[in-house]
């Protein structure tokens, strides 16, 4: 007992009223949620589909699954020894010339089979299950990540996490697998938020109130109902700036643990999302200057070594980064618009415009001020007395990301400055805890008034921000979740020639039906010739929105051979209209 009373008094309970009001809050809104954004359908696929990194429609006898069992990792440590002796015997008796060897001739026909997207052949519904769900034979198996994670544009750690937790339930699909995931990752990083605070940052008051009101705002929860890495990024950059904040603050020494946690950080950082380099870029070069101007060069030189043998480690555990920067579509077409020498200073401020109007009810005036009223006490007090580095290291690397980014993201879109949210707020807090030690007096030295001001500014924020009144954003009502699928459904998707892959997005619809065939316009007709309607059944037809709808339905009809069906219902899809066809009245 005496134990648990040691515990609990060292409980903060007033930080945990508010992560408890904000958990929730984050329970409720993740009851709102309907629907899912075709890159939420991708989280779960590249994270649990066996090495099937996007859903195709081809059948083959020998796939990257099927090379794995006979050259790879296998489903044991025996196979796993096993397979690594088979392969040195092969490379050894080609003279070690791999592209020579029929290990990477099976590789190419394996790869190039799991790519394949011909669109003539039916499916049993439970395919889509099988790619958004861990089936028995791919639990905790972190090698068909890691393949999987090769072939988009992402590094692998969040879709690893995402992976564990669906092992743990495998064969089913469920939102709040990639809810409780970034769940979890938030309320860590509100709580780390409020360390950072507390010891570096302004006290307990400024601490508590930042992390209430980013607890509790509808930019906290849209970030975590948005089933991608974007929570797990902000839980990353939050742990980097502490990192850095708490190395100042033993006056620059990089040993031991700090060490051994910076190169962490740096790390998975990486391994969530590309876009934390270009954070840490800014963080650095802050740091660098704060160490230049204290003359602290032996560990400069430190600190800049540790960054280049993490940095080394990283691209060793995944190389394809350079790939999917260099030679991938969304690498190439970022660095070109990065390169080209073209700024547009209006995609940053519609990036900015964003941010505002999660964190500040659309008032961006506020930042402005806050930022104004940084600069101005910056030359009215010449640097004295004033936390100067320890602002800048705040929020010029985040300002340099948000501009950086807003210019070469394919489109502009919140959720790649979520992680910027708090630091925002904490701008707002931060300039009027640094004003009020301005003050002369009485103001200065009384605690209760700076409480008091504090929490004014603190109810000021909650009123326009909370997630209470703000119905977070990727709720997606009406969505996958509420459609309800009759016992004898086959589903029709189709496509327009040429065109990707859509019909992914309702990978959870498709999962119910007993078959699903995905076709372009012009193949339809041969995935017709496998198809006869059974009285009682029920046939769903999907068009692309952006095709002709009603002369592709009226081609579709034709084809498979149901002019005399009657339509017993039509919903919007995301991305198609959905007819659904059967010989009886709902």
């Amino acid at each position: 007992m005496k134990k648990i009373g040691r515990v609990l008094k060292k409980v903060n309970w007033k930080l945990a009223a508010v992560l408890m009001i904000s958990l929730a809050m984050l329970i409720f809104y993740g009851n709102q949620k309907e629907g899912y954004h075709v890159d939420e359908v991708y989280s779960y696929g590249l994270a649990n589909s066996e090495y099937l990194p996007f859903m195709h429609f081809g059948q083959h006898d020998y796939n990257v699954k099927e090379w794995m069992m006979e050259y790879g990792a296998g489903e044991s440590l025996g196979q796993l020894f096993s397979n690594l002796v088979k392969d040195f015997r092969i490379l050894k008796e080609c003279g070690f010339h791999l592209k020579e060897s029929v290990i990477y001739q099976d590789y190419l026909t394996a790869q190039a089979n799991s790519a394949d997207t011909r669109t003539t052949s039916w499916m049993p519904g439970q395919a889509y299950l099988d790619y958004v769900a861990v089936s028995e034979s791919n639990t905790f198996n972190y090698a068909s990540v890691y393949y999987n994670q090769r072939g988009d544009v992402h590094p692998p750690l969040y879709y690893s996490l995402l992976h564990t937790i669906c092992s743990v339930f495998q064969g089913k699909f469920s939102r709040w697998f990639g809810l409780g995931l970034n769940i979890a990752v938030l309320l860590m990083a509100a709580a780390l938020l409020y360390k950072m605070c507390r010891l570096y940052l302004g006290g307990r008051t400024a601490a508590l109130l930042t992390v209430g009101v980013y607890s509790l705002s509808a930019g906290f929860l849209s970030t975590a109902m948005f089933l991608r890495m974007y929570a797990l990024l902000t839980f990353m950059v939050i742990a980097y700036c502490y990192m850095h904040l708490k190395i100042a603050d033993e006056c620059f020494r990089l040993k031991g643990k700090n060490r051994r946690r910076l190169v962490l950080a740096v790390l998975c950082g990486y391994l969530t999302h590309y876009y934390f380099v270009l954070y840490a870029i800014g963080v650095a070069a802050v740091f660098c200057i704060w160490m230049a101007v204290r003359r602290k060069w032996r560990e400069m030189a430190g600190y800049v070594l540790t960054l280049a043998g993490a940095a080394a480690v990283g691209l060793c555990i995944w190389p394809f980064a350079i790939r999917h920067v260099f030679q991938g579509y969304r690498g190439v077409d970022s660095l070109n618009m990065l390169l080209g020498g073209n700024f547009y200073l209006s995609k940053s401020k519609l990036m900015f415009d964003q941010a505002a109007a999660w964190l500040f009810g659309g008032h961006g005036w506020l930042l402005l001020l806050c930022l104004g009223v940084q600069a101005g006490l910056l030359v009215w007090r010449r640097g004295r007395n004033l936390p100067v580095f320890k602002g800048l290291l705040l929020f010029v690397p985040i300002v340099f990301y948000t501009v950086t980014v807003s210019q070469i993201v394919p489109f502009l879109d919140t959720r790649y400055i979520m992680c910027t949210y708090p630091f925002w707020y904490l701008s707002v807090f931060g300039t009027t805890e640094v004003l009020l030690r301005q003050c002369s007096g009485k103001i200065a030295d009384n605690s209760y008034i700076k409480t008091g001001v504090l929490a004014a500014v603190g109810a000021l924020l909650l009123g326009v921000s909370c997630g209470g009144w703000n119905t977070p954003d990727h709720l997606y009502p009406g969505g996958q979740e509420t459609v309800e699928i009759a016992e004898n459904t086959d589903y029709v998707f189709i496509m327009a020639d040429g065109d990707w892959n859509q019909s992914a997005v309702d990978s959870t619809i498709l999962a119910q039906c007993r078959n699903v065939g995905v076709t372009y316009l012009s193949d339809m007709g041969q995935l017709a010739e496998d198809y006869e309607y059974q009285a009682g059944d029920v046939l769903i037809i999907a068009v692309q929105k952006d095709m002709d709808v009603e002369e592709v339905l009226r081609q579709a009809r034709e084809a498979f051979g149901v002019e005399g069906l009657r339509e017993i219902g039509r919903s919007m899809g995301s991305t198609s209209v959905r007819v659904i066809l059967a010989d009886f009245d709902t």
